[in-house]
């Protein structure tokens, strides 16, 4: 059985993708008259637990931001904070999303990974995922002085080190480091949606 076989420090969900890749291979394999029938048929896989959602509480979004400011990522997270944006929306916003006279940003792609794992955009998860996002008058004005920042660059938040998209996960491991500058407790980045 796969859970009998999970070793200590595998997730539910990793223990899932690999019965599933193996399963895969293995249906492959039962096809092509390899093998008889797929070991992996009656396996009982983990159920993957849904872990309790934290949110950012109102009393600390102040500090939040404040240790944001201080690594220079204070109109990132803040659009994060009002938009709701997904990680690889927020580091795909270009400035031509923005609608500064309508307050709002246009969110038509995201970053992913093709199929040799280079960062690329594509469209958004679902089709309801394009969409037009409200955003607070104050959330604009911090994004024309970030904007003034590096006007030439076409990316709204690009990589201090290379100039380009901002890699999704860079976002999700500054995060961390703002909550630890904050003094808060660990919140995923998607709870911040």
């Amino acid at each position: 059985k796969v859970q009998k076989k999970k070793k200590p420090g595998l997730s539910n969900s990793t223990v899932r993708g690999i019965h599933m890749m193996l399963h895969n291979a293995l249906d492959r394999a039962v096809k092509e008259k390899l093998i008889l029938s797929n070991p992996t048929e009656n396996c009982i896989i983990p159920k993957i637990e849904k872990q309790e959602m934290k949110i950012l509480h109102p009393d600390h979004i102040s500090a939040y931001l404040d240790a944001a400011e201080q690594r220079g990522a204070l109109p990132m997270f803040y659009l994060e904070l009002v938009s709701g944006l997904r990680k690889g929306e927020l580091v795909a916003l270009q400035w031509s999303d923005l609608d500064e006279a309508n307050c709002t940003i246009s969110v038509s792609k995201q970053a992913s990974w093709d199929t040799e794992g280079n960062l690329i955009l594509s469209q958004p998860k679902t089709g309801n995922s394009i969409r037009e996002v409200s955003i607070p008058q104050d959330a604009v004005e911090l994004l024309k002085q970030e904007h003034a920042k590096h006007p030439d660059n076409p990316w709204m938040f690009p990589s201090s080190r290379t100039g380009e998209m901002y890699h999704p996960d860079s976002v999700v491991n500054l995060h961390k480091k703002i909550l630890k500058d904050a003094g808060l407790e660990h919140i995923r980045f998607h709870d911040l949606r």
